[in-house]
Parts: C-alpha cells; sequence; structure tokens
C-alpha cells in the first residue's frame, strides 16, 4: 500500500503547478511563499539544534502556543512550525515572537519531503494532534528523526480507515517514538496501529489563554453595536451560516434589536449565506459599518474571535449543528457567557464534558431549540460564575501543561 502512495505522488508531479494555482486562486496559499510547498526553505537555519512543530490549522496550532513558549524559556534550540493553512500560519505571527521560524509544511511529495528534511535537518519532529503525511514520516524516520505526537486525537472513523490497511498502518505509526493523547480513546488507537509508547496527558487546548481585548477596539465595537442584542456564532461550517441566518430572522420578527455576527471558521470562503447580498447582511472585510436594518455580521476577518466574544450576549459553536464533530469551546470558555452547541460534537467529547461539569456549556438539539433559548433569556443572558469558572480553567491548565511538559522535555535536543 505505502509502495502504491509514494507511486501516485510521484505521478502527480506534473500536476503539482496546476493544483497549486487552482489553490491560490481561491485564496489558500500564499502566492509569495508558494515555493514553500515544493520544500524550499524561504527563511535561513540559525543554529545546529532544532525542534519541529507541526500544526495542520488554526486549532492545532492555538494548542501549542503555551507549550512552546514554555520550551523557549528553558531551551535555547531553534524552533521551526510548519502550518498547512494560511490562517494558522498568520496565528503564529500573533501569537509568538520573531525567534520562532514558520514554513509551510511541503506537499507529501517524496523530492519536496526530502529537500524540507535534508534543509532543517530537524533533531525532533512533534506533530500535532492528528495530520499523518506517510512520505514525510517515513523519511524522517530514515532519517533518524525522532518523532513525537502531543495531543494525539484519533476518532473512530479515522482509526477505521487506517484499520483497513494494517501493515501499511502499523508501518508509519510504529515510526512514532512516543505519543500523548488528549483522550483515552485515542490512546487506545494508537496502541492498536503501532505506536508502542502511548500516553494520556491530558487536552493542551486548555493551556491556551484568552488574548488581552483591545480596550478601544471593544468600544468601538460596542458603538457600533448601539446595546443591541448580540448572538456570536463562531467557527461555523458551510450550512451553519443559513441555519444561524434564518434564526435571526425568526428572532427579528419580535425583538427588532437582535443580531448575530457569525464568525466563519475559514474566512477565506467566497460565500457564506445564501442571501449574502442582501442590505441587511454586512461582511466585516468590506465594511466595519454596522447600519440599524444589519440582522447578520459576518465577520470574515482573523484574530478578531475574542474581541466578539466579549460583546456576546448568547454564543453559539459551530460545526456541532452540521455533522463536522464540533469546534474547540474553551476559548470562549473564558468570558462567563453560557456556551450553546448542536449535538455533533464527537471531535471534542472530552472538553465539552469538562466544561459540561463547569456549568459553561448548554447543548441545543435543533435550531428551534436556539430560537427558544435565545427568547427565553433575551433580557437576562445566562452567565457562568467567573471566580470559579476561571479558577477550575487556569488548574486545568496548569496540570496539562505541566504533564506535557514533564513527558516532552525527556526528547527535546
Amino acid at each position: 500500500m505505502i509502495f502504491f502512495y509514494k507511486l501516485v505522488t510521484i505521478l502527480f508531479y506534473p500536476f503539482i503547478p496546476i493544483y497549486l494555482k487552482i489553490r491560490i486562486s481561491n485564496n489558500k496559499e500564499d502566492k509569495e511563499r508558494i515555493s514553500e510547498r515544493y520544500g524550499i526553505a524561504s527563511s535561513k537555519k540559525k543554529g545546529d539544534r532544532l525542534i519541529w512543530f507541526h500544526a495542520a490549522s488554526i486549532g492545532e496550532s492555538l494548542s501549542v502556543i503555551s507549550l512552546i513558549k514554555e520550551i523557549q524559556k528553558k531551551n535555547n534550540s531553534e524552533i521551526l512550525v510548519t502550518t498547512g493553512t494560511k490562517s494558522a500560519s498568520k496565528l503564529i505571527f500573533q501569537k509568538l515572537n520573531k525567534s520562532i521560524t514558520h514554513q509551510f509544511l511541503p506537499l507529501d511529495n517524496p523530492i519536496f519531503v526530502e529537500r524540507f528534511l535534508s534543509y532543517w535537518k530537524p533533531n525532533i519532529g512533534i506533530f500535532v494532534e492528528s495530520e499523518i503525511w506517510p512520505n514525510l514520516i517515513l523519511k524522517s524516520k530514515d532519517k533518524k528523526i525522532k518523532l513525537i505526537i502531543i495531543n494525539g486525537r484519533m476518532t473512530p472513523k479515522t482509526y477505521k480507515r487506517w484499520s483497513v490497511f494494517p501493515n501499511a498502518s502499523k508501518k508509519i505509526f510504529s515510526c512514532f517514538d512516543h505519543c500523548l493523547t488528549q483522550n483515552n480513546d485515542s490512546m487506545i488507537f494508537y496502541k492498536k496501529l503501532g505506536i508502542k509508547k502511548v500516553q494520556y496527558s491530558g487536552n493542551l487546548k486548555f493551556t491556551s489563554t484568552p488574548a488581552r481585548i483591545d480596550t478601544f477596539a471593544k468600544k468601538k465595537i460596542k458603538k457600533l453595536l448601539e446595546n443591541r442584542k448580540v448572538l456570536v456564532a463562531a467557527s461555523t461550517h458551510p450550512g451553519e451560516e443559513d441555519i444561524i441566518a434564518d434564526i435571526t430572522n425568526e428572532i427579528r420578527i419580535v425583538r427588532k434589536d437582535f443580531i448575530s455576527i457569525i464568525i466563519p471558521r475559514h474566512p477565506d470562503r467566497k460565500s457564506f449565506i445564501k442571501n449574502q447580498a442582501l442590505e441587511s447582511v454586512i461582511l466585516r472585510s468590506k465594511s466595519k459599518r454596522i447600519r440599524k436594518n444589519t440582522s447578520i455580521y459576518i465577520a470574515d476577518t482573523l484574530g478578531e474571535l475574542e474581541l466578539f466574544y466579549s460583546v456576546a450576549d448568547f454564543i453559539f459553536i459551530g460545526g456541532s449543528f452540521v455533522n463536522h464533530g464540533g469546534q474547540n469551546p474553551i476559548e470562549a470558555s473564558y468570558y462567563g457567557k453560557l456556551i450553546n452547541h448542536g449535538k455533533f460534537i464527537q471531535n471534542f467529547t472530552d472538553v465539552y464534558s469538562i466544561l459540561r461539569e463547569m456549568r459553561i456549556t448548554n447543548l441545543i438539539d435543533t435550531p428551534k431549540e436556539l430560537v427558544r433559548h435565545i427568547q427565553k433569556n433575551y433580557d437576562k443572558p445566562k452567565k457562568s460564575s467567573k471566580k470559579d469558572r476561571v479558577n477550575q480553567l487556569k488548574l486545568e491548565s496548569q496540570n496539562t501543561l505541566k504533564k506535557n511538559m514533564s513527558l516532552l522535555n525527556k526528547h527535546l535536543p
């Protein structure tokens, strides 16, 4: 199976420029840095010792920010962070200092992978959560690069896919020297797939700290909203924006001051809702102005999620009304509002379980139920106890960071 995978990636070589041009036209690649996808470095290596982190997208990147900062306090090795998306690269530049090197991960072609690894020569490769590229993993092992998975997460669906090719899966996963998982189910799956040393170490997403809110920016947003009741629908996926639009329209029949701020999971999409051209729908990237008749405000920008959480009366976390598996609710938990979510949260079961025990989350089975919840609590939105909530979250964060650092330190150069 691995032979055929390698063959396909080699045969695909002539079509890669076309593939990348399409991605550039769809605003999914950085045109100025496209050479990185071919394994060509755009930055110089700074030293002999290199710790390499790979975080596929925004969620994975956020989960390791605190860990990387902690490593920097005690280890002077160069740190390279690779990501697979533009949004994640922007986050890395925003959250980490300039001593961190960022590159886009090369496509999983043997030539590109060899070029990338030969230039950077990492002492250790630390893969965040669940993204596995066979050529990259196998070539790293050939070069005797120590490989670790942190915050490992594997869903039953993903495990079943890997299990279809047991010999290939074992060859790939046995390359990893250690795997630290965010839940117990993942620990069992990784062991079955061939990783010998697997440990549960808690969910690193709890170590992501809330950003400091720009006081001026918050005042500006509040002025734009003019004391309106606000639903923030965060990390929404295709289909959910239309659901939120329908909910908004229904509530506004009676409550004309109601507005929904939709923050799409991937803001680089060209379209979000069916009636996007309506006068009552505003895109933040086009106009920061909110009019009296504005019912939907689409925040198709980056780095402002915490700002909108801070002005919300109601919060809904996306990926849960459609069968995506949910999105990370931890960021929202710091702002004292009850977090509403749909039933499809299978990718974050452990996180929601912890937050539910803290009485921070609220399961909404249907869009109609969210309408009823907002109408019932319209004049006095439900909140969680700030003191208890912050103390509980801080304790969870400290314990998780301490355990991961303790286990990871043994492997660092």
